[in-house]
C-alpha cells in the first residue's frame, strides 16, 4: 500500500533541505504544479521518525543556545544514517534508537533517504536545490569496500582516498563544502590528522523566490522587541497577501511558499504572554505538527517579517550524547563495517547558512562526521639502565659505525 505524502507537508519541516545534482533558478521559469512524493507505509512511518528527531535535535539546540541559530535536521540525519551503515553490535543499536529507527532495518532507512534524496530534486525546477555526499578516508588504511558501496549506492556519495598527515587534506575537504553550497560555506575544517580514519560530509543548498514575493518599497524600518525586553530597529518587510494561517493558545503559524509551493517556510510566533519555550515545549507533544498544519486554512493575512541572516556553526557531541549516542564517542564503538581498525566518533559538527529578504531564502547546512582510530595505547615498555650496558654511534643512512662504548660502573 502507498500513502501519497504531499512534498511541500514534508517540506514544511525540513524547511530549507534540498538536494546536489541542480537545477537553475530563474524568475522568468513557468512555475509547473509540483510532483507530489510516493512513500510506501515504511517509509512513511520513518517520515514521522525523523520529524520527531528534527524537532528533539532543535530544542536540544534551542536549550544550549542563546543566540540566533539554525540547524539542518535532515543534513544530520543523513550524515549520521551513513555512518550508522559503518556501525555493529552496541553502537548500532544506541544510534538506531537515537535516530528513532527502532524497528526499522539499514536497507529500509536507506531506502527512505535516497527516495526522498532523488525525489526533493524534482518537485520544483524554479527552485535550485542540491543535496551532496562525500566521504574522505585515510589511504593507510583499508576501508571495507560494501561501506563505501551502500553509501554510494543509496546515497550518491563520492569517495576519495586521502592523506590525512597532508595539510592540503583541509583544503581539499574545505573546497568540496563551498563547491556544494555555493559558496556559503567554505571552511569546515583547520586541520586534518594521521590517525584520522574518515570524513563523513552532506551538504545541503537551497535557493528559493518567494511565491509572493515582498515590494521592497515596503520594508521599513520598524522594532523588533527580544524576549528580554530589548528593542532594536530592523528592516520589516511587509505585504498583504492570502496564505495558510492558523494559530491556538500557543502560537500563531504563517505558510510561505516558495515558487510552485513544492517548499515553503512555516513561521511560528509566541501568542501574547507565550515565550518561544512554551512553543518550543508543545511542539514535543504527540502529532502536534501534523494537528498544526490540519488546522491551517487559506486566509488574507497581514504579514511583517524582518529581513534576517544567520550564519552558525555548532558541535554536536553533546548534543548527540544527550539523545542517546555517546558510544560513538568512546573506545567502546563498534565500527568494524567501516574498517578492521578499530575506531570511533571525535566529532560532529554542523555549518549552516540563511538569508531571508523580499525575494526569498538562500540556505545551506555541511555535516561532517570525523571518524578517528582507536587502538588503545600499549603500556610502555620498560628500558631501565642502571646496570653496565653498551652504547653506538652511528651514522643512519649507512650504518657506518663512528663510536662504540661501555660503560660498567660509575
Amino acid at each position: 500500500m502507498k500513502t501519497l505524502v504531499k512534498t511541500a507537508s514534508i517540506l514544511a519541516l525540513l524547511v530549507f533541505f534540498s538536494s546536489c545534482e541542480k537545477s537553475d533558478n530563474s524568475n522568468s521559469i513557468v512555475l509547473t504544479d509540483p510532483i507530489d512524493i510516493e512513500l510506501n507505509s515504511t517509509q512513511t512511518r520513518i517520515l514521522q521518525s525523523d520529524k520527531n528527531f528534527a524537532f528533539d535535535f532543535f530544542s536540544k539546540i534551542f536549550a544550549d543556545e542563546d543566540k540566533n541559530f539554525m540547524v539542518s535536521p535532515f543534513s544530520l540525519s543523513m550524515a549520521l544514517s551513513m555512518t550508522w551503515n559503518g556501525a555493529a553490535g552496541a553502537t548500532q543499536t544506541a544510534m538506531k534508537q537515537a535516530l528513532g529507527l527502532g524497528d526499522f532495518s539499514a536497507e529500509e532507512a536507506n531506502e527512505y533517504f535516497k527516495k526522498l534524496r532523488d525525489a526533493l530534486l524534482k518537485t520544483d525546477p524554479s527552485t535550485k536545490i542540491a543535496i551532496a555526499n562525500s566521504i574522505w578516508t585515510n589511504k593507510n588504511i583499508a576501508i571495507k569496500s560494501d561501506y563505501l558501496s551502500v553509501n554510494k549506492s543509496y546515497y550518491s556519495a563520492t569517495a576519495e582516498s586521502v592523506d590525512f598527515s597532508d595539510s592540503k587534506t583541509v583544503g581539499q575537504i574545505n573546497q568540496w563544502a563551498s563547491d556544494n553550497t555555493e559558496g556559503l560555506i567554505d571552511e569546515v575544517l583547520n586541520k586534518t590528522n594521521s590517525n584520522d580514519l574518515i570524513y563523513l560530509l552532506n551538504a545541503i543548498y537551497f535557493k528559493g523566490i518567494w511565491t509572493s514575493q515582498f515590494d521592497k518599497k515596503n520594508t521599513s524600518k520598524m522594532p523588533f522587541t527580544s524576549e528580554n525586553g530589548t528593542s532594536k530597529d530592523v528592516d520589516m518587510m511587509k505585504q498583504t497577501e492570502y496564505f495558510n494561517y492558523g494559530e491556538n493558545e500557543t502560537l500563531q503559524a504563517v505558510q510561505l511558499p516558495y515558487g510552485n509551493e513544492a517548499f515553503s517556510m512555516i513561521v511560528l510566533l509566541p501568542q501574547e504572554g507565550k515565550k518561544l519555550q512554551d512553543v518550543i515545549a508543545a511542539t514535543q507533544g504527540d502529532n502536534y505538527w501534523e494537528t498544526l498544519q490540519s488546522s491551517m486554512y487559506k486566509t488574507k493575512v497581514d504579514l511583517f517579517l524582518p529581513k534576517f541572516k544567520t550564519e552558525y556553526n555548532k558541535n554536536l557531541n553533546q548534543i548527540l550524547k544527550d539523545m542517546g549516542m555517546e558510544i560513538i564517542f568512546t573506545q567502546n564503538a563498534d565500527f568494524s563495517k567501516i574498517s578492521d581498525i578499530p575506531a570511533m566518533i571525535s566529532s560532529v559538527d554542523q555549518f549552516t547558512y540563511i538569508n531571508t529578504d523580499e525575494e526569498g531564502t538562500e540556505a545551506a547546512a555541511v555535516t561532517v562526521v570525523t571518524g578517528v582510530t582507536s587502538v588503545a595505547p600499549s603500556d610502555a615498555m620498560v628500558f631501565k639502565a642502571d646496570k653496565p650496558f653498551i652504547y653506538v654511534i652511528q651514522e643512519n643512512s649507512t650504518g657506518v659505525i663512528l663510536f662504540m662504548g661501555v660503560v660498567k660502573s660509575f
